[in-house]
Order: structure tokens, then sequence, then C-alpha cells
């Protein structure tokens, strides 16, 4: 039978910067080859929606197997659905800004651990699997719910984080208690 025994992944969003300076990605950066190399790959993200003071006060996470194409549906949704995920995101940079905000771009670096002796890490290898996309996405999204922020993610049809809470459910109380507290842990590593 296999199980996976435990495990701890520390968090560690990292800014994408230009130049050692926040970048704003999610407008039309100048066509600059050098910056795009920043982006390109498979990513777990955040938009992290700052206040006139800095502080943050939503965010919203996310996966996908090429981000720099990603970024375009936010940039410019092609959608009218006031509920599609780029309308709301896009809508939050535009809302962010007009009340003199910041809008910033950081993407999920993970130190490398083990499940059942697989590597993972932040490596296109690990990244570049959907389903470790998807796992790390929805743990990083649980997590956020424990934090202050809004969280701009539509969860209630995150069926990744429906399975992840089923998954939580199943397990025997002292199990679930330590997944809880890896959680918690992780809350505070960041």
């Amino acid at each position: 039978m296999n199980s996976v025994d435990s495990f701890k992944i520390p968090l560690n969003w990292q800014s994408v910067l230009v130049k050692g300076q926040i970048y704003p990605w999610h407008r039309k950066p100048q066509r600059a080859a050098n910056y795009r190399e920043l982006i390109e790959g498979p990513r777990i993200y955040r938009w992290v929606f700052k206040n006139q003071n800095g502080e943050i006060h939503a965010v919203y996470i996310g996966e996908s197997e090429k981000f720099q194409n990603r970024l375009s549906g936010y940039r410019t949704p092609t959608k009218v659905n006031q509920q599609d995920t780029d309308v709301i995101v896009h809508n939050a940079f535009d809302d962010c800004e007009k009340q003199g905000g910041i809008v910033e771009l950081q993407f999920l670096e993970i130190a490398a651990f083990e499940i059942n002796g697989q590597l993972i890490d932040s490596s296109t290898k690990s990244l570049g699997n959907h389903e470790m996309r998807i796992i790390l996405e929805s743990i990083a999204i649980v997590t956020a719910k424990l934090e202050k922020p809004k969280l701009l993610n539509r969860l209630s049809k995150n069926v990744h984080e429906k399975d992840l809470e089923r998954l939580l459910r199943s397990l025997p109380p002292k199990r679930k208690q330590e997944v809880l507290d890896i959680f918690k842990s992780n809350k505070q590593l960041s």
C-alpha cells in the first residue's frame, strides 16, 4: 500500500523584480527579451494587491504551465463574464491602482523535498508536472486562507481545493492534526 508518511513544505514567495524594482507585469510591459525570460515556464504564482501604505489587502494564487502565455489573459481578458477569473483579477488590478495601491507578481519558490523518494523542487521538471502544480497551488491556497488578506480565488468552484479538503477529512484525527500543524507552520514561516 502506498502512503505519504509526512512532509513539510516551506512556502517562499519571491517578487519577480526587474532591476531590483517591482515591475508592472500586469500591464503590457515593454518588449524586452531579457525581462521575458524572468516569467517563462511553469509557475505557481500569486498577484499581491497592496494598498498605498504597502500593506497587503488581497491576493490571487494560480498555476500555469506557461506563465508568459497565461499573463496575457489577465492583461486583456477576452471573456465578458464578470465571474471569470481573468476578469476578476483584471478588475482587481484596476481597483487597486485607482486607490493608489501597487500590484506585485510573486512566484513560489520551494525548498527541495521528497514525496516517497521523488524529489520535488522549483525546477521546470517538477513544476512541469501538472498534478504537482495543482498540489502546490492547493496547498498555497489553503495556507492563504489562514492569513488576513482577502483571497480572490473562487474557492467555491476550486475542484482541487475540495479534493484536498476531502482528503483531509478522510485522515485519522492524529494525521489530520499533523497536516494542519504543517499549514500553520508554513504560515509562520512566510
